[in-house]
């Protein structure tokens, strides 16, 4: 039996119960009627307490009714109470049928402003939070920025007179000779290291956006294309899922592309055993306003649930190799579209990196 049926019965039950105590005690037992008309506001107010001023109505009504013929009607066991005296009882019940109806639901009006207070400043501490958290992620980007920018430049010019040198070298030994492989070794160091470098500027630095109208999808399956060989060449499928239509996207063309690339690079490096990754675009509606959402699914080896909120973080990797900044260069590059990335994982499933960019 619910809640609302128990309630029911109780009301109705103590009526009847109570009713039938007035009727059936002979009129000589005054205080027995004068306990039982007082035992009318205990239904009255239970029902004023669950169902508003509407419920209190109804069984103070339902009171009246059935009292009143016992109450003035000289055909059954007359109430022995004076006139004006029942006549006010009756009165009492539908004044505190109202008047404990009103308080009842006041109280639960008060209950449930208080409740939605509760949620908006939960919602709004939420809010405040992330904002925070973006906030505090924005300065140390910024004092990184200006940091690596100085040490970049430094370091750019006397690595360019190394990288001259060693070609230099290079040139006067036979592809045979120690020294010829030591120098090719230099040579591809210090190209390394100009790209980490050339990573660091474009990071540091802000970069203008060149918008344009571009066919995301087109855009999607052009890098798909740039990047099977290497997929295939450790053993991963990628595969992609494009709804038929998707609008134009409003977007600087070469740096979305960059953030693809790095992407689908990581989600390689993430199965070296050969795997799955999943591309998929589809236009959706979030917070009122069209996006395009783009996933990529890979069955790698996750990310663990204590490195997962700083992979966003620039320098922070779990590779034995690379800089840290792919990910962070591309958090900033959608953000900077007025998008954003969000990814979710699972050790040992995979990860799943979702693009939402307004269309």
């Amino acid at each position: 039996m619910n809640q609302k049926i128990q309630n029911y019965f109780f009301i109705y039950s103590s009526i009847l119960i109570i009713s039938s105590l007035h009727y059936y005690t002979s009129t000589g037992q005054h205080y027995f009627h004068d306990i039982y008309r007082r035992l009318y506001y205990i239904p009255i107010i239970f029902s004023a307490f669950f169902y508003g001023v509407k419920g209190g109505l109804i069984s103070s009504l339902c009171i009246s009714l059935i009292y009143a013929p016992h109450a003035f009607w000289h055909g059954v066991h007359l109430d022995p109470a004076g006139t004006l005296e029942k006549a006010l009882e009756i009165a009492l019940y539908n004044i505190v049928a109202v008047v404990t109806g009103a308080l009842a639901t006041r109280e639960k009006n008060e209950k449930e402003r208080h409740r939605q207070t509760a949620l908006n400043l939960e919602a709004s501490i939420s809010e405040l939070k992330k904002k925070e958290d973006e906030l505090l992620r924005a300065q140390k980007l910024s004092a990184l920025g200006q940091l690596t920018a100085g040490l970049a430049h430094e370091i750019r010019n006397p690595l360019g007179s190394i990288q001259g040198s060693a070609e230099i070298l290079s040139a006067d030994y036979s592809p045979g000779d120690k020294k010829y492989k030591i120098s090719q070794i230099l040579i591809k160091e210090a190209h390394r290291l100009n790209e980490v470098l050339t990573s660091f500027l474009s990071f540091a630095g802000p970069q203008p956006i060149k918008p344009a109208r571009i066919n995301i999808l087109k855009e999607l399956e052009g890098v798909i294309k740039l990047m099977e060989p290497q997929a295939n060449g450790v053993g991963v499928k990628l595969e992609k899922d494009f709804q038929d239509t998707i609008p134009s996207v409003f977007i600087d063309r070469q740096r979305l592309r960059q953030v693809f690339i790095n992407l689908i690079i990581n989600a390689i490096q993430a199965m070296p055993r050969g795997g799955r990754l999943s591309i998929s675009a589809q236009a959706t509606v979030k917070e009122d306003k069209d996006f395009v959402r783009i996933d990529f699914i890979d069955t790698g080896e996750g990310i663990s649930p204590e490195n997962l909120p700083h992979i966003f973080n620039p320098f922070f990797t779990t590779k034995t190799e690379g800089a840290g900044l792919g990910l962070a260069i591309s958090y900033k590059i959608v953000e900077e579209h007025q998008g954003n990335i969000k990814v979710r994982s699972s050790v040992g499933q995979g990860s799943i990196f979702t693009i939402n960019l307004p269309l």
